[in-house]
């Protein structure tokens, strides 16, 4: 955190990510701090170790910040412990890049988990699902079991009817 603050020569911008909030922070050289556009007065002043005393519009907190990786930190504020990520703009851009190119080109064929007859088709090809969503209804065993979908993204292509009869295995529908 010292090296974040540190830095504050002019506005530097961050995202901080805290219980999977994100807030832009935003620090300037004459220690003023911009948490979503509110500004604070702010100042971080090393004690020993892993100690800080923090300054926000002259309130008092003692600090204790570790680093777990490059933007990834745990801090313990008034007994608190909080595990928190600080990314500049840049990084958070990139992580969220690379988290939508990697589900987006994704293709998962969904198979019978054992045999049995499909029921019922709740979804059709071109719709687009959320993780979780029942796509059919498979009876086995004059059970109904949910057959859901693994991850989010398009119906690609279904492939069964109601009344099929399928065997464990069989490929039932694709999600890309």
């Amino acid at each position: 955190m010292t090296t974040i603050i540190g830095q504050a020569c002019s506005m530097i911008e961050y995202v901080v990510t805290l219980n999977d909030k994100k807030k832009k922070v935003a620090l300037s050289g004459n220690s003023k701090i911009f948490v979503d556009k509110k500004e604070y007065e702010c100042d971080l002043i090393p004690l020993k170790g892993l100690n800080y005393l923090l300054k926000v519009n002259n309130i008092f907190f003692e600090v204790t910040a570790r680093k777990f990786d490059n933007y990834k930190f745990s801090v313990s504020i008034k007994g608190n412990n909080f595990e928190t990520a600080v990314r500049s703009l840049l990084q958070e851009k990139a992580s969220e890049l690379l988290e939508i190119k990697s589900s987006v080109h994704h293709k998962t064929e969904v198979k019978a988990p054992m045999p049995g007859m499909i029921l019922k088709i709740k979804k059709n090809a071109g719709e687009i699902i959320s993780q979780g969503e029942t796509i059919m209804i498979l009876e086995a065993m004059k059970m109904e079991n949910d057959l859901r979908a693994p991850n989010s993204g398009l119906i690609k292509n279904i492939l069964v009817k109601e009344g099929t009869a399928v065997e464990k295995g069989a490929a039932l529908f694709t999600i890309e």
